[in-house]
This record gives C-alpha cells, sequence and structure tokens, in this order.
C-alpha cells in the first residue's frame, strides 16, 4: 500500500496533515491481520504521529481525511451510526465499500435497476405484442435480477426481448411472457460474465468456501442475489464472522441470506461499543494500548487486548511496560508473544539508556562484543556520560584494546584507562625519566605513569573505529 502510494500519489499531496495522515492510515491497514482492513477515526486519533503531529487533531483530522478520500488514497463508508470507516483504494477495499453501500441503502434501491429494466422490457412487448397494456407476473423481478447477477447487461436483456418477439405472434395466441422472451438467454453467456456465473452457472471456477456452506444449508445452488449478498458479507465482515452468521440465519425452513448482513452488521457494532465501553472504563488499557501502536506502529488485536489487560493484573508497574516496549522498539523484535515474556522476566538491558550519541554507541557495541556481558543501567549511563566528554573514538577503541592485552575487560579497568588517557599531565618525571600525575598514598607521594600512545597507535586504533562504525551503519542499512 505505502510502496504504491508513494509511487502514484505523493508527488500530487500538498497538504502536510493530508500527508501525515494517508501515511499513517495506509501503515495501520498494512499492518492488520483482518480480511477486509479498516480504520477509524478513533484509531487515527490515537496515533501518536496523529495525535501529537497534527496541529489541533480534533479539527484538522476530518478535512485531512476528506482530502485524502478525494484524491482517492482512501475509500470510506458508513454503517449505520458507527464511526465511518476508510480502506484502502484497492480491490479488497472497493469491494468492501461498494458491498456496504448497497447494504445500508434503502430496501427500494437494490432493485431500482430491475424495476427500471422491467419497465422497459414491457414497454417493448407491448410494442412488439401489439397490446395496450402488459402485467408483469410475480416471478418477472426476481428473473431480471438473476440474468443481471449473471452478468447480461440491460441491453443484452432489451436485444433478447427484441430477437424473441421479432417473430409475430400466431393468430389468437395469448401474448408471451417476459420469461418466454428470455428463454434464449440461458442458451449462450453473457459478454462480461460475472463471478456468480463462471461459479455457478458454467461452473468454470471453483466456489468460495462460503458459497460452498450456503449450497449446503440451500440444499440447492444459490440464486444470484442469494451469491451477491453472501460475497458481500464476506467483502465486509470476514469468511469466519459469516461462516458463522449463517448457522444463526439457518431455520428448518430455509435460510434467510437477506438477514445475514444486518445480523453481522449489528454484532459487529455491539462488539465495538463494548469495546469501546471497556476500554473507556480502563485507563491503564488505553495507555497499555498507546504503548503498543506507539511501538509497533499498528493498534493491538482483540486476542492481544485481552492478554494485555489479563497480563495487568500480574505486572501493575507502567514504568515497566513503558521500558519494554521501548526496548522491544529498539531492538526491532515487533512480536507480542516477545514483549509478554520481557514483562514476566524483565532483562537488565530492558531499563539501559539508548545511546546519547555515535561515540556512545561505539562503545555500547565494543562493551557488548568483547566484555560479552549484558549491558546494565549503571554502566550504560557512565558510558553515555563519558560520551559527551571523549569524542575521541580512537582512544575509547585503545582503551578497549589495552583492556584486551591486560586480559581485563571489566568496565572498571577500561574506564580507569580512559580516563587516566585524557587526564592533565602533572608533577614531575619518573626515575625512568617519563612523566605522570603525582599521588598521595599513606602520607607520602609517588609518579602515576601516564598512559601514553604513539602516533601510529593513535592512527590505527581511529582506522579500526572507523571500519566499525561503517560496519554498523552497512548493516543497519541491510536491516532496513
Amino acid at each position: 500500500m505505502l510502496d504504491d502510494f508513494i509511487a502514484n500519489t505523493l508527488a500530487q499531496v500538498d497538504d502536510l496533515a493530508e500527508l501525515k495522515v494517508s501515511l499513517v492510515a495506509l501503515r495501520l491497514l498494512e499492518g492488520k491481520l483482518s480480511p477486509v482492513p479498516f480504520v477509524t477515526e478513533s484509531e487515527l486519533m490515537a496515533h501518536p504521529a496523529i495525535r501529537d503531529g497534527l496541529s489541533f487533531p480534533s479539527i484538522t483530522l476530518r478535512p485531512a481525511l476528506q482530502r485524502a478520500v478525494a484524491r482517492g488514497t482512501l475509500l470510506c463508508a458508513s454503517i449505520g451510526e458507527g464511526e465511518p470507516r476508510y480502506f484502502a483504494n484497492d480491490a479488497i477495499g472497493r469491494r468492501a465499500v461498494e458491498a456496504i453501500q448497497m447494504a445500508t441503502a434503502q430496501p427500494e434501491r437494490p432493485t431500482s435497476r430491475s424495476v427500471e429494466l422491467l419497465t422497459r422490457a414491457a414497454c417493448e412487448i407491448e410494442w412488439l405484442e401489439g397490446i395496450e397494456a402488459y402485467a408483469p407476473a410475480p416471478e418477472d423481478l426476481p428473473l431480471l435480477e438473476e440474468y443481471l447477477a449473471r452478468g447480461y447487461t440491460e441491453e443484452e436483456i432489451i436485444a433478447a426481448v427484441r430477437a424473441a418477439l421479432r417473430a409475430p405472434r400466431p393468430k389468437h395466441a395469448p401474448p408471451r411472457t417476459l420469461r418466454q422472451a428470455l428463454a434464449a438467454l440461458d442458451a449462450r453467456p453473457p459478454a462480461a460474465p460475472s463471478e456468480y456465473y463462471r461459479v455457478i452457472i458454467a461452473k468454470a471456477a471453483p466456489p468460495p468456501e462460503e458459497i460452498v456452506n450456503l449450497r449446503e444449508r440451500l440444499g440447492r445452488e444459490p440464486t444470484g442475489r442469494e451469491y451477491d449478498l453472501t460475497r458481500m458479507a464476506t467483502a465486509m465482515f470476514g469468511l469466519r464472522a459469516v461462516l458463522d452468521g449463517l448457522k444463526r440465519v439457518t431455520r428448518d425452513d430455509g435460510v434467510d441470506v437477506e438477514a445475514l448482513i444486518p445480523l453481522l452488521a449489528e454484532r459487529e457494532e455491539a462488539w465495538l461499543a463494548m469495546q469501546r465501553a471497556g476500554m473507556g472504563n480502563e485507563a491503564h488499557l488505553r495507555e497499555l494500548v498507546a504503548l503498543y501502536e506507539s511501538a509497533f506502529g499498528l493498534p493491538p488485536t482483540p486476542t492481544v487486548a485481552d492478554e494485555m489487560r489479563l497480563l495487568w493484573d500480574e505486572v501493575s508497574d507502567l514504568g515497566l511496560w513503558r521500558s519494554v516496549f521501548a526496548y522491544a522498539a529498539g531492538q526491532n523484535k515487533r512480536s507480542w508473544s516477545y514483549v509478554k515474556k520481557l514483562l514476566r522476566n524483565p532483562s537488565p538491558e530492558v531499563f539501559a539508556p539508548p545511546p546519547v550519541n555515535e561515540i556512545a554507541q561505539l562503545a555500547f557495541d565494543e562493551y557488548k562484543r568483547r566484555v560479552n556481558r549484558t549491558l546494565d543501567a549503571r554502566i550504560a549511563a557512565d558510558i553515555n556520560a563519558l560520551a559527551t566528554q571523549i569524542g575521541d573514538t580512537a582512544r575509547w577503541t585503545a582503551a578497549f584494546d589495552k583492556a584486551a592485552e591486560a586480559n581485563a575487560l571489566r568496565w572498571d579497568y577500561i574506564r580507569k584507562v580512559l580516563t587516566n588517557s585524557v587526564q592533565t599531565k602533572r608533577g614531575g618525571t619518573d626515575r625512568n625519566g617519563r612523566r605522570g600525575e603525582t599521588t598521595q598514598r599513606k602520607g607520602r607521594s609517588y609518579l602515576r605513569p601516564q598512559v601514553e600512545y604513539t602516533e601510529a597507535e593513535r592512527e590505527a586504533a581511529r582506522e579500526r573505529a572507523r571500519q566499525r562504525i561503517a560496519g554498523r551503519r552497512n548493516s543497519s542499512g541491510d536491516a532496513a
């Protein structure tokens, strides 16, 4: 979704609010596991990039969404009095919006096309049969809906009526009906066959799972309208919900397919209302959901939200939750199971502060690689403090090298070498003629030799540091 937006639409967007909303909405849609993903204004408002990134988000969010819809980035549809749903403008989103619009239209609207077509066909029959008025039979309207569902166009249907009635009616014979006029259509396929025609009539494609289930419950092949309603429901609510809904609309006298979409819409709205009410009454859960979204870029699924609610009873330290989510995001471990494991058994690294600059990052990496120990919070804070004072990567690398040569890879030793290398030279010379720092011990003074490096050693250490930084940047780029 994002790749398509960047390639085809990004250059046209000249409004910052629209750009932010479009990027966040597409990222949330991309991360959802639902077969028909959508986002709402509430979800977008809860995202940090919208909540903290838009000026007056409660006012500017909806206009930005409207601009994204007008540009064709997103599609919008509403069910009942619930929040509008925003879909990606792809095949799944277009099918879902079309299904919602047809399902939520007024009762007469789905058949308005059939009624208008029936009026046209009746006029043709009256003219060709030479009668004053054609009285439509009860079966005429469902018959037209069936042919339309197969993919026949209105012009194909009218042409079939004209072709069938072109020959004069025998004298004293009753006027021919619409069914008689359209019988010839059964012998030839439509110019653009629909999915229903290919699957049910021509049997040129395997039926979807929900249609197989419907056919078993009906005990016969579904009609075009039954097929379309079931497929619309799948586009709107997903396969699992439709299979469960078909059980509930199956009665002793048959399957009420007309009740399927209203039933699923009512159930989903009730579930969303329950979720909103539950989250509204639990302030800590709202905070946990916000942490999840900020760390992983998408809202938790209902199952994860329930697990978070239960885990809160075990771990009710909000600070620990914040540290664990931040650590998981920093490690690129975007997994709820990983976060859950850390919450129950937190590692010392969870509480370590992040590196303050590139020098600190180098030191963190060198410590983990050479010392082969967990970098706890105290050492990380000490490294950060020194990294702001000592900006020469060669000195840091040389300190680790010297500790390795002395077989003393401990932070206290590394720190001692590092700080001694930058102390101001004071005092006289030792007995070997080397200058050092005068130190007092038990009432007498002695000279502590200062660590000195040749220019060649310094240059070699700088080169090793440059290579490590370049290698880390390359590995980060590959990971991204």
